[in-house]
């Protein structure tokens, strides 16, 4: 099986996340999309919403896509979780699924920083989609240009692709930001996580 992987904290969960995921599962003909929020990101803030707000809010977003996965597994945790330990934990369990992990041009942009981000490269394909104002590296690693409307095939050994054609036009930073400053952000966000966030009153 082919699965997608989002990880992050989704501190708020927003329409790009869910437009990335579409776009990398259809480019690579994906069964599944699976979404991991972190109990704590390692590299994150300390003052992130807390993890059982921003799983419901990653539940309530992808609840309409039958493909669209919640896995619970860095939240169960219950401590900060690296991704080469949670992607060694997936290939453990399910050693036919080829994964492929998605990720922002502003964190491929930082790559070489992740804990064992070479064993990371050896556990599953890694998609890079755009971030705007962070230009895509590419010399870490030997990687493949995917076109839009191109589908694409793994190849039995994880590789490093770019689809340069999917962006990301906002971050969970700046809707933060946003909704403190009271602005309306109903078009970033699913209207079911718009209506969580008012009525837990989250990031006033």
């Amino acid at each position: 099986m082919k699965v997608a992987i989002l990880g992050g904290t989704f501190d708020p969960i927003h329409n790009g996340h869910l437009v990335a995921a579409r776009s990398v599962a259809d480019a690579f003909n994906a069964e599944e999309v699976r979404f991991v929020p972190a109990y704590a990101a390692p590299h994150k803030p300390a003052d992130a919403i807390s993890a059982f707000h921003r799983f419901a809010m990653v539940a309530l977003a992808i609840a309409p896509f039958s493909d669209f996965r919640l896995s619970p597994t860095e939240v169960d945790s219950r401590e900060p979780r690296y991704t080469v330990d949670t992607m060694a934990a997936m290939r453990q369990l399910e050693p036919a699924s080829q994964f492929v992990f998605v990720m922002g041009t502003d964190m491929y942009r930082d790559f070489e920083s992740w804990k064992d981000y070479r064993r990371l490269m050896t556990l599953t394909h890694i998609a890079v989609v755009n971030r705007p104002g962070f230009a895509f590296r590419g010399d870490i690693a030997t990687f493949t240009e995917i076109e839009e409307g191109r589908r694409a095939s793994l190849p039995d050994q994880p590789a490093v692709f770019y689809l340069p054609f999917v962006e990301q036009p906002v971050s969970s930073t700046e809707l933060r930001d946003a909704l403190r400053r009271g602005e309306d952000v109903r078009e970033h966000i699913p209207d079911a996580v718009a209506a969580y966030i008012r009525t837990q009153k989250l990031y006033s």
